[in-house]
This record gives C-alpha cells, sequence and structure tokens, in this order.
C-alpha cells in the first residue's frame, strides 16, 4: 500500500492493472478475461443474480404458499417462530395448581437424597486429597467409608486400623 500512495505523489505512472480474482497483473484495462485463472473482468452478462446479488421474488412465493399449504406442528411452529396465535387455547383446571403432597414428599426425598450423595462425595474427595498430601494409600480410606455406609461403626476385617490418624477437615 505504500508504494500506492508515494505513487500517487510523486506523480509516476500508476500501477499495472491487476485481476480482482486472482491479482495476477493484467496486460491492459481492457481484458475481458484474466489470463491467469480465466475470470471475467468485463462482461455484458446481467448483474444481477437472483438469490446471490438480488432477492429471487418467485422463491419468496414459492416458500409462502408451501408454509400455507401444510401445517407445522406446534413444536416446530413455536421453535421456528411461526405459530397460529389466533387459537385460544384454555388450560384445562387445575394444571397450574401445585403437585399433590404425596409428589412433593417425593421430590423433597429425591433432593435430600442428593446433598447426601454430593456431602458423601466431597467427604471422600478430601479424605483422598489428604492421603495423597500424606503419601499413604487410597485403599483403606475407601474401605472406611464402604463400612460406614453399610451402618457397620467398625471398619472391614481386611483394613487396617488408622484411628490415631486425625480425621480430614
Amino acid at each position: 500500500m505504500g508504494a500506492m500512495l508515494d505513487d500517487a505523489l510523486t506523480g509516476e505512472p500508476e500501477a499495472a492493472p491487476r485481476c480482482n480474482w486472482c491479482s495476477a497483473v493484467l496486460p491492459s484495462d481492457h481484458e475481458v478475461t484474466c489470463p491467469s485463472c480465466g475470470a471475467t473482468l468485463i462482461g455484458d452478462a446481467e448483474t444481477s443474480v437472483p438469490g446471490l446479488t438480488a432477492i429471487d421474488a418467485e422463491a419468496i412465493l414459492r416458500n409462502a404458499r408451501a408454509s400455507r399449504a401444510k401445517p407445522r406442528s406446534r413444536l416446530l411452529g413455536w421453535i421456528s417462530g411461526e405459530y397460529d396465535e389466533g387459537g385460544d387455547i384454555n388450560p384445562t383446571p387445575g394444571s397450574l395448581a401445585p403437585p399433590p403432597e404425596a409428589v412433593r414428599r417425593e421430590m423433597l426425598r429425591l433432593e435430600l437424597e442428593a446433598q447426601v450423595a454430593n456431602a458423601e462425595a466431597e467427604v471422600e474427595s478430601m479424605a483422598a486429597d489428604a492421603a495423597v498430601e500424606e503419601g499413604r494409600s487410597l485403599a483403606p480410606v475407601a474401605s472406611d467409608a464402604d463400612a460406614v455406609r453399610e451402618g457397620s461403626s467398625e471398619p472391614e476385617a481386611g483394613a487396617t486400623d488408622n484411628r490415631d490418624e486425625a480425621p480430614p477437615a
């Protein structure tokens, strides 16, 4: 770019014309096709190409007729934004009511189970981190956690006794 600006300021002759497609130097400004890539440089063809440089009105009309002919499912219409707002669909009575007591109890039970599982995973993770920092094996820690989960207060018979160590923080 600097050479072009310098040429304009010093009054030197213009640079040779170049192909718009491949940037090859052209022999003259009046070339119809590029000798390097064969691209049409000057043509008397129509400059508006439907669908590329101009809006294709026929395609728009064709699509408009086709969309009216086959209705979409309500889900696809909702996703694409083409849904009929004219139909008033009233919700059934009770469809927006809170769930029954039994369902709420089950939801609470599942939520508590998830919280307990998260807490156990956190404890096991902290125990594993502590074991790695101290350089001891993870096997006894895992068997102690399994014994506690099964309901016994004593670790399994094959597990080593680590009661003299402090529990993980």
